[in-house]
């Protein structure tokens, strides 16, 4: 396959190992930029910066891969990275890897499910990369899984379709002979906060995670989680046009005219 030009990008910062995995793993037959936050902005979703500048700084840290921190969010990234900081548009973006899987409802709160998705939009070959890792910190975790992205970045490549972003889910065990194309599993996302008083009277609330605790009805679904829960590695297509065009008629029949 010819050299690619990949923007990698991320929600966890431009240093994060699984990113940086990932570009050592990449650079040796493509041309690699990072571009990712200077600091963790998990949870994001596809928020942008609208009341403050823009800030990039580059480091000059890996051999061959350019890195660019920024202050704002993964979808920033990408933006500011497509109209101003990279020479042309990449032929592909990554936003990985992530140390824990994105799957269900979660995709809709994921920063590095909406940097791809925000590729997409923008008319580029666009995939998101999670994965169950163990020792986060370490960089040697996630080199498994880089390793396969590598190894499969040609068919990758020439299967994702303009309009779709994939979102590819490795689980904590793991082999490439083990891979499903799975729907979103829904009903997992439960919002809940813990109630907090200070020594002065005020009161304040702590997000719990979201909680994602999935149950037998979840696994009856077989989607994603059902998926991932017996090993194998997760491949979900994501439309970003979210038109339910089956309620038309419904609703050109109530009289609204469309």
């Amino acid at each position: 396959m010819r050299p690619l030009k990949i923007l990698l990008v991320n929600e966890q910062g431009c240093f994060h190992p699984g990113i940086v995995a990932l570009a050592k793993e990449l650079s040796g037959k493509h041309q690699v930029c990072i571009v990712g936050p200077l600091q963790s902005n998990e949870g994001m979703g596809h928020a942008l910066t609208t009341g403050c500048p823009l800030r990039a700084e580059q480091f000059f840290v890996l051999n061959k891969v350019k890195i660019f921190g920024i202050n704002g969010t993964p979808c920033d990234c990408v933006n500011l990275a497509i109209d101003k900081l990279l020479k042309s548009k990449p032929d592909l973006i990554i936003s990985g890897i992530d140390n824990k899987t994105n799957r269900g409802e979660t995709i809709y709160s994921s920063g590095v499910v909406s940097a791809a998705i925000a590729g997409t939009i923008q008319g580029i070959k666009s995939i998101a990369i999670s994965a169950v890792i163990e020792n986060t910190k370490r960089e040697s975790s996630y080199v498994p899984v880089a390793r396969v992205i590598s190894k499969e970045l040609k068919t990758i490549f020439e299967n994702i379709r303009d309009e779709v972003t994939l979102n590819i889910n490795f689980p904590a065990k793991f082999t490439f002979k083990k891979v499903q194309a799975a729907r979103l599993t829904t009903g997992i996302v439960h919002n809940e906060y813990t109630e907090e008083t200070n020594p002065f009277g005020k009161t304040f609330y702590w997000l719990k995670s979201p909680v994602t605790a999935y149950n037998l009805e979840c696994l009856e679904q077989f989607g994603d989680i059902y998926w991932l829960k017996k090993n194998f590695i997760t491949v979900t297509p994501l439309k970003y046009d979210l038109t339910d065009a089956s309620v038309f008629a419904t609703l050109e029949k109530s009289g609204i005219k469309l």
